[in-house]
């Protein structure tokens, strides 16, 4: 629906907005003109067409209709002003068993990981009246972005899409899938070996793959002049995945381009450990660089064991690749684990900014206001001069996005840089981030399990300190002194020297 760009003195004037500006900045699905495209290297932008052909009607934001033999958008359509904050309804496209749902629940996730409030709405050939009122529905409760997964296998059908998308005024994007045949013979097993679970006796094999040519026969690929466009050739080999994107625009469609540029991998095996107890943590200060204590030192013996290091079993994992933030306490916490290895400054922990080096009863002592404004909004407050949840959040995004592109990758980071993580394979609104527990001397194992991930906990059973702080009742700027550390984990007092002699 919104193709190539129109002369500008055919577009339809735009009334001043009257909703307020959100604090964050990738919610804005306005964009700008022209094509968009990820970082990588296998996204290929096609340059917009400047012109409609077959007297195809010019649409609510002067892109051009739908295609040319199946019907224009009413004029009345197409007089409606472009909503700059517009929902958006991506409609997928593809035969079956091209890896679709995989993809379109791996978008849903990522965006709702940003913030934004995306569902994915499963129907099984194409969007109906019913998808589509429960697609209205969804927008009036306040939330954004639906995905139609479904396969949508002619013009006619899409077309339906697109005219409740403009008479709704909501942004359209199109999602084509293809892959070639070894994708498409493994994506077959897959399915097949779902569907023997629930009946052993009907070769689904064959049935699939007649149901397969027989909708081959009815697919009308998607034409560039429907829309803004991705086409995904899937596969799971990076050399092969390649995607092309026509027509993209604005923040939110930029970002699912993003997402599609990785190759999806059905089987993903993730480990995640915070560094062993350092110094810092035993005195309760926060950021730093201090080493780890002697009991992050047996904990980093204890890790090794479990994943392929000296004394370890010989069937127990052994990851691929390493990742540790640039800090010392994370690299030495891995020193012993064999394995090609990075230090990503990506990782490093939150910049606590004037507070760096603190502990909670100095930050109450010296910057009260600024100790109860976090409690109020621990994931949107930023350090004086350093960080907040928020930024720190868009800081992993790329680790994230390299994360999903492997697999069997261990990642030893710090509590702040794992909750927003974890928040992705678990699905955490952002809101609730800061208080995602992720203790020390823990290893986290996650596991892909179809569209979504398992999450395990193995602790090493290693003694160290707590670090967890919930939200304390009384978040008020005028709060004494004691309701303000009221939730602060216990922490040894004494000078390090003489708490190290007692631990070791």
């Amino acid at each position: 629906m919104n193709g190539a760009p129109a002369d500008p003195t055919l577009l339809p004037s735009v009334p001043a907005s009257p909703e307020p500006q959100r604090t964050d900045n990738h919610n804005d699905d306005s964009g700008h003109d022209g094509s968009s495209s990820s970082n990588s290297s296998s996204v290929f932008v096609v340059p917009e067409s400047s012109s409609s052909s077959n007297g195809a009607a010019r649409v609510r934001d002067g892109t051009t209709s739908i295609m040319a033999g199946i019907g224009n958008v009413s004029e009345e359509a197409s007089r409606q002003p472009c909503q700059l904050r517009a929902p958006l309804v991506v409609t997928i496209v593809g035969l079956p068993c091209r890896g679709k749902s995989l993809a379109s629940h791996k978008v849903a996730r990522h965006l709702s990981w940003r913030g934004e409030s995306a569902k994915v709405f499963t129907v099984d050939k194409n969007a109906t009246a019913e998808t589509l009122r429960d697609i209205s529905l969804f927008f009036k409760e306040g939330n954004n972005i639906a995905i139609i997964d479904g396969m949508h296998l002619t013009r006619a059908t899409r077309q339906t899409v697109a005219n409740f998308c403009c008479d709704s005024v909501y942004h359209q994007l199109l999602i084509e899938f293809t892959c070639n045949e070894k994708c498409l013979q493994e994506n077959i097993e897959d399915t097949v070996q779902f569907y023997r679970q629930h009946d052993p006796n009907i070769d689904w094999e064959r049935r699939f793959r007649e149901q397969n040519m027989e909708h081959t026969s009815q697919f009308e690929p998607c034409s560039a002049l429907e829309g803004p466009l991705i086409t995904v050739n899937n596969s799971e080999d990076p050399m092969y995945h390649s995607v092309t994107a026509r027509g993209v625009r604005g923040a939110i469609q930029t970002a699912i381009l993003g997402v599609l540029a990785s190759p999806v991998i059905r089987q993903q095996t993730f480990y995640f450990s915070r560094h062993g107890e350092s110094e810092y943590n035993v005195l309760g200060r926060i950021g730093g660089d201090a080493d780890l204590s002697p009991r992050g030192m047996k904990y980093a013996e204890r890790l090794a064991r479990q994943l392929g290091g000296p004394g370890s079993a010989s069937d127990c994992p052994r990851p691929k690749l390493i990742w540790t933030s640039e800090l010392r306490r994370t690299i030495h916490t891995v020193q012993s684990i064999p394995g090609p290895r990075a230090a990503i400054k990506d990782l490093n922990e939150i910049n606590a900014g004037i507070c760096e080096g603190l502990t909670y009863e100095e930050i109450q002592e010296r910057f009260p206001q600024e100790f109860a404004w976090r409690d109020q909004d621990k994931f949107k407050y930023r350090y004086p001069h350093g960080e907040s949840y928020l930024d720190l959040l868009q800081r992993v995004d790329s680790v994230v996005q390299a994360l999903l592109t492997n697999t069997d990758v261990l990642v030893v980071s710090h509590q702040a840089v794992l909750r927003c993580i974890m928040a992705y394979f678990k699905g955490v609104k952002p809101d609730d981030v800061p208080y995602i527990n992720v203790p020390l001397h823990t290893l986290l194992v996650v596991r892909s399990y179809g569209y979504d991930f398992v999450v395990e906990t193995v602790p090493l059973k290693v003694e160290c300190v707590d670090t967890y702080r919930i939200q304390p009742k009384n978040c008020s700027t005028s709060r004494t002194t004691a309701d303000a550390l009221t939730t602060v984990p216990a922490h040894f007092d004494a000078p390090l020297t003489q708490q190290m002699s007692t631990i070791s």
